[in-house]
C-alpha cells in the first residue's frame, strides 16, 4: 500500500483520471495472506461471525429514556458543532482554557469574529453559548429524523431501495457529504442501489453511516442485536465493511444504553454485534482494555492519534475509538461524556451527538442538565423536504410508539 500512498501524494484534485485509476487500484488490491481481519459486507456473512443473541432486556422508564436520547443527541451535536472543522484536540483545549471552559461541560463559548477566525469555526450561529434558541439544522440530526420516518413508513422490512428513494426525495443535494454525496451522485447517474455505495466511493468506510445509527438503537431499546441488524440495510446503501460495522456497532451501543448497568457493560455488549476480527472491533476492544488497565483519557487519545495518524478525521475507526473512550471515561455522566467526545478533536459534532444520545438513553431526560436542554426550546430544525421544524417531544413520542409497533 506504500506505493499507492506515494502516488497519491503527487496528485492534485485536477488529476481526476489518475485519481480514479488509483482508487480502482486501491479497492481491488488483494490483502496479504497474513491479513488478520475478516471484513465482509453481506448481512448473512456478518451474522455468521457473531455469537448467539441473548435476546436483550426490557428497559424501565422507556418514555423518559427515549426523550433523553433525542434531547441528548441534539444537545451533543450542538456542543460539538462550533469546533467541527479544523480544530485539533490540542487547539480545542487551548481555546477552551482561554475561555475558562475546559473541560467542556456546556455549549462552546464564542465572543465574536476573532474567536471564529482563530478556531476556524463552522456553523456557529445559534450553536454557541448564549446564542442557542432551538436547535440548528445539521445532517447528523437530519438522518435521525429521516430514519424515524423510514421506520414509520416501511417498518422493519424496509429495504436499501427505500433508503435510496427517501434520500433522493428528502435531501437537498448540498446537504449530503463524503460517502453519502458519492452515493447520491451515483444514484442520480443511474448506478444501481446495489452498487451505488461502492462505485467511485473512496469514503465507504468513513463515519457517514455511523451517524445514521441512533434511531435504530432507539426503536430497539434494550435489544442490541435487533438494532444492529436493522441498521444494516441503511448502512449498505453508502458504505462497506467497517463503514457498515460502524452503524451496526453504534446502533447496538445505543440500544444497550437503555438497560446497561454501567458504561463498561454497554461497550462490552456492543462488541457482540459486529465481526470480532474486524478493525473496528479491534479498536473498540483496545480502548476498552486501556480503560480497564487504568490508563487516563489523555494517554488513551494520545495512543489513538498515533495509531491513526494517516487516517481521515472523519473515518469510522478512529471516531469509534474516541467515542468509546468518551463513554467509558465519562462514567455515565452526560456533560462529561459529551465533553470528552468533543474534546477528542475528530468529527466533534457527529460523535458528540452519538455520545449525547448514549448518555441521554442511559440517564433519561429527567436527569439531563437544564443549561443544555432548556435552550433547545423543544425545537428541532431539519433540512429535510416535508419536515422543517419539529418538536423534540413529538419525535420521542413517535419513537416510543414505534418500539411497541416494531417489536417482534
Amino acid at each position: 500500500m506504500t506505493d499507492l500512498r506515494s502516488r497519491l501524494t503527487r496528485l492534485t484534485p485536477q488529476d481526476s483520471a489518475e485519481l480514479l485509476e488509483l482508487h480502482r487500484a486501491a479497492v481491488t488490491r488483494q490483502r496479504s495472506a497474513d491479513w488478520p481481519h475478516a471484513e465482509v459486507s453481506a448481512l448473512d456473512e456478518i451474522t455468521a461471525s457473531l455469537p448467539d443473541d441473548d435476546g436483550g432486556a426490557v428497559p424501565d422508564r422507556l418514555g423518559d429514556r427515549v426523550l433523553g436520547a433525542w434531547s441528548g443527541r441534539i444537545a451533543g451535536n450542538m456542543m460539538g458543532k462550533p469546533v467541527e472543522l479544523g480544530p485539533t484536540r490540542a487547539s480545542i483545549r487551548a481555546y477552551l482554557e482561554s475561555k475558562d471552559a475546559y473541560p467542556l461541560r456546556g455549549y462552546v463559548p464564542c465572543d465574536g469574529p476573532a474567536d471564529r477566525e482563530h478556531l476556524g469555526m463552522s456553523g456557529v450561529d445559534g450553536a454557541t453559548l448564549g446564542s442557542v434558541s432551538g436547535s440548528v439544522r445539521d445532517d447528523d440530526i437530519d438522518y435521525t429524523v429521516l430514519g424515524l420516518h423510514l421506520l414509520e413508513a416501511y417498518g422493519t422490512g424496509y429495504t436499501t431501495s427505500h433508503v435510496a428513494a427517501e434520500w433522493l426525495w428528502r435531501f437537498p443535494v448540498r446537504q449530503v457529504f463524503t460517502a453519502e454525496s458519492a452515493t447520491y451522485r451515483n444514484l442520480v447517474a443511474g448506478v444501481t442501489v446495489t452498487d451505488a455505495g461502492k462505485h467511485h466511493n473512496p469514503y465507504r468506510e468513513w463515519i457517514g453511516a455511523l451517524i445514521r445509527a441512533d434511531i435504530f438503537g432507539f426503536v430497539c431499546a434494550g435489544h442490541p442485536r435487533r438494532a444492529a441488524l436493522l441498521a444494516h440495510a441503511d448502512a449498505s446503501l453508502s458504505h462497506r465493511a467497517n463503514g457498515i460495522y460502524g452503524e451496526m456497532w453504534a446502533a447496538a451501543l445505543i440500544a444497550s444504553a437503555f438497560t446497561a448497568a454501567t458504561p463498561e457493560e454497554s461497550v462490552e455488549e456492543s462488541l457482540r454485534h459486529i465481526p470480532p476480527t474486524s478493525r473496528l472491533a479491534h479498536e473498540v476492544r483496545l480502548v476498552l482494555d486501556q480503560f480497564r488497565d487504568g490508563l487516563d483519557w489523555e494517554k488513551c487519545l494520545d495512543d489513538l492519534d498515533r495509531r491513526h495518524a494517516d487516517m481521515s478525521w472523519v473515518h469510522t475507526i478512529n471516531n469509534a475509538g474516541a467515542l468509546t473512550a468518551a463513554v467509558l471515561w465519562g462514567g455515565g455522566r452526560f456533560t462529561e461524556t459529551v465533553g470528552l467526545a468533543v474534546q477528542a478533536g475528530l468529527d466533534t459534532d457527529s460523535i458528540g451527538a452519538t455520545a449525547g444520545a448514549w448518555a441521554g438513553a442511559f440517564q433519561g431526560a429527567s436527569a439531563l442538565p437544564g443549561h443544555l436542554v432548556r435552550p433547545l426550546e423543544d425545537r428541532c430544525r431539519t433540512g429535510l423536504f416535508g419536515f422543517g421544524d419539529v418538536s423534540i417531544a413529538s419525535l420521542a413520542e413517535r419513537t416510543v410508539a414505534l418500539v411497541d409497533r416494531l417489536a417482534p
